[in-house]
């Protein structure tokens, strides 16, 4: 029973590494050209490969034994050219082999990256980044060295064999026979190492990505891990990871250890065959071979092996290739989860009105974040949003520009179910302003831009100073062409902040969201920004998330939310004379020592 298991796996392996090779297949489509080229430059090298040691046992059968001398400089002249001509054909096949495989793994890369691109934020909630950037570095590095080997290893393999053979044959087919003899063992034993170490090296590329996700987790947090101390328990979980790392890897190193002296000894084994039965053709009473041609038969076996060591080093490589292949094609095929309906098409969200209705939301089957939430917000309303930690605010806001597809229910934006919006046009016409500020290494102009490639200077720096960024800009040395670090660490996080306002505001809106935007600010700053921010949100919907009451009482609406469902909804007034959860948040903040809504106490 173990055993049928044991095969049924290896079959499966062996059809996912055809299905990977097909895959593989499809980017040298592009460059059928440049293979047949290599091919012609393999032919024409293999021929030059070959005769030149039959120029040599010519030279002895000949020159040394024929005593032909007159023949020597042409065969010497025709030894020289030979040498030459291999060396300059293996040099252009080989810089077109490399420019073939340089391309072809950024086409890979390239189509890796838009399918990234193209995923749902789902996706990135249940895949490390991390794994994400090995899969598209250490994997297709893997990759490249097989597409940067495989042609010139299999055809120059196939045609010198082929041009050895053409030769061998007709001086002794018994001999040649002989020496193919060991051939059928040899691909078995290098079929077995294939089928042995691929899954192997699967698990070694799945912990790989595993050790990405570990390293960049700590680098990102590598403040949290000095101040709490957590730099052994930091080191021991490392080490953990790259101690199963390293255990796969000795065991991957072991089956290889076993099979790759293989071929070598067959061969040589082989080799010693040939010697023996040459030897005797040469030395009995009628000799039917030349000392010549026996040189010429042993200096083919020494060339043939290389040829076939490098045709199993190809097998070798496949095998790393087509693991790496396997973990890049896994997430190119995961499903996405957020795309265009069929009927989706480019609308112009002209009032902003937003309504939800009976919208059910969950990030995992089963359970749910959000639970019949309704509710209507008129165009141009201001609609502040409250909650707990964990009452479903950010979560709210991410379904209006369909980051996330509700479970039940629908939502409209003036009166169009946002699924019948194409993804691009909707996500366009929605500015959002994130807790979790973002800058790209570059310039703040091409940071404020970034929703609006084709801005003018004038139009951003009217969003600066909207966002109240504009003077703190003007007084550095390059002004809005200075380069800000990578995530903005160059920058305090107000600053920060005030550029992602301008972002969101370049982009003329008609919805506006502010996720807790104001959280990096200080009191002053704060007034600064919502005095700006008054006038860019007129004739806009703005949804405000914020902890500060101060931020939000003076909204249209306000919406308390308590473990995903509205609680209440309505004016800062009519909310107070409700005497309800939203009037105990509010006294929580500004009465001392009065139980919060959270289950917490304000001294």
């Amino acid at each position: 029973m173990l055993d049928w298991i044991a095969k049924m796996k290896v079959k499966r392996d062996i059809l996912s590494s055809g299905k990977e090779f097909r895959t593989f297949m499809r980017y040298n489509r592009p460059y059928i050209k440049h293979y047949v080229v290599m091919t012609g430059l393999s032919g024409a090298r293999a021929v030059l490969f070959a005769f030149e040691p039959l120029y040599l046992a010519l030279i002895i059968d000949k020159v040394i034994i024929g005593g032909q001398s007159a023949l020597l400089p042409g065969l010497v002249l025709s030894t020289i050219l030979a040498v030459m001509g291999v060396g300059l054909l293996t040099f252009a096949e080989s810089f077109m082999n490399s420019y073939v495989a340089e391309w072809q793994t950024r086409d890979i890369r390239s189509d890796y990256f838009k399918s990234l691109e193209e995923k749902s934020f789902g996706f990135f909630d249940s895949n490390a980044v991390g794994d994400l950037v090995s899969r598209a570095t250490m994997d297709l590095q893997a990759v490249n060295n097989f597409a940067g080997n495989w042609p010139t290893s299999v055809t120059d393999s196939v045609f010198v064999v082929a041009a050895c053979l053409l030769i061998m044959i007709p001086i002794n087919p018994v001999l040649t026979l002989l020496t193919l003899a060991p051939m059928p063992l040899i691909m078995y034993l290098q079929f077995r190492q294939f089928t042995q170490v691929r899954p192997l090296f699967r698990k070694m590329m799945l912990i790989l990505g595993k050790l990405g996700a570990y390293i960049q987790q700590n680098i990102i947090g590598m403040k949290n891990v000095r101040i709490f101390e957590r730099e052994t328990e930091m080191q021991d979980g490392f080490k953990q990871v790259e101690s199963k790392y390293v255990e796969t890897a000795i065991s991957a190193g072991r089956v290889q250890a076993f099979y790759t002296p293989s071929p070598q000894t067959i061969l040589q084994i082989g080799m010693t065959f040939v010697y023996v039965y040459g030897t005797s053709l040469l030395l009995g009473p009628n000799p039917i071979l030349l000392v010549g041609s026996l040189i010429l038969f042993a200096t083919y076996m020494q060339r043939i092996v290389p040829q076939l060591n490098s045709f199993a080093n190809v097998i070798g490589s496949w095998v790393n290739a087509s693991a790496s292949l396997e973990r890049i094609e896994e997430i190119e095929d995961t499903p996405i989860d957020v795309r265009d309906s069929p009927n989706a098409r480019d609308i112009t969200i002209e009032r902003g009105e937003v309504e939800f209705n009976n919208v059910n939301f969950g990030y995992t089957s089963g359970i749910d974040v959000l639970t019949n939430v309704s509710f209507k917000a008129e165009a141009g309303e201001k609609i502040a949003i409250l909650g707990c930690t964990g009452s479903g605010k950010t979560s709210l806001i991410n379904l209006i520009p369909r980051f996330y597809d509700v479970k039940s229910g629908s939502i409209k934006i003036d009166g169009v179910d946002v699924k019948e919006y194409k993804l691009a046009s909707l996500q366009k016409q929605v500015g959002l302003v994130l807790q979790d500020v973002l800058l790209f290494t570059g310039t703040i102009y091409s940071n404020i831009s970034l929703g609006k490639a084709d801005a003018t200077i004038e139009e951003v720096i009217t969003a600066a100073k909207l966002a109240r960024i504009h003077d703190f800009v003007d007084s550095l040395p390059d002004k809005y062409n200075s380069v800000v670090g990578e995530r903005g660490i160059t920058l305090s996080g107000g600053q920060k902040q005030r550029i992602t306002i301008a972002r969101a505001i370049l982009t003329n809106p008609k919805i506006l969201i502010l996720d807790d935007s104001l959280s990096f600010v200080d009191a002053r700053t704060e007034q600064e920004i919502q005095q700006a921010l008054e006038e860019a949100m007129k004739g806009r919907t703005t949804f405000i998330i914020a902890q500060r009451l101060s931020t939000i009482k003076n909204a249209d609406k306000i919406m308390v939310l308590q473990e995903g469902r509205v609680a209440e909804f309505g004016t800062h007034g009519e909310l107070m004379a409700k005497a309800g959860l939203y009037k105990r948040v509010y006294e929580t903040q500004f009465l001392e020592k009065t139980p919060s809504a959270c289950g917490q106490e304000v001294p």
